[in-house]
């Protein structure tokens, strides 16, 4: 994930994985064979752990490459 080149992610950052779409009929949990889209998070906090920046990135797989 990268943010422009004058504001680089710092501080404190917390970085998740999730799907977009609702519940599939017939599965449960995160079902990695799923026509839902699926994103990337990373949350930058403040100091104060306050939210300073959010950045979203859409994926093709839960692979590490990806």
């Amino acid at each position: 994930m990268e943010s422009s080149q004058k504001y680089p992610l710092s501080e404190l950052v917390h970085i998740d994985e999730f799907t977009v779409g609702g519940k599939e009929e017939g599965k449960q949990g995160r079902s990695y064979n799923s026509k839902k889209k699926k994103a990337v998070i990373a949350v930058e906090l403040s100091k104060k752990h306050q939210v300073k920046r959010v950045y979203v990135k859409s994926i093709d797989d839960y692979s590490s490459k990806s």
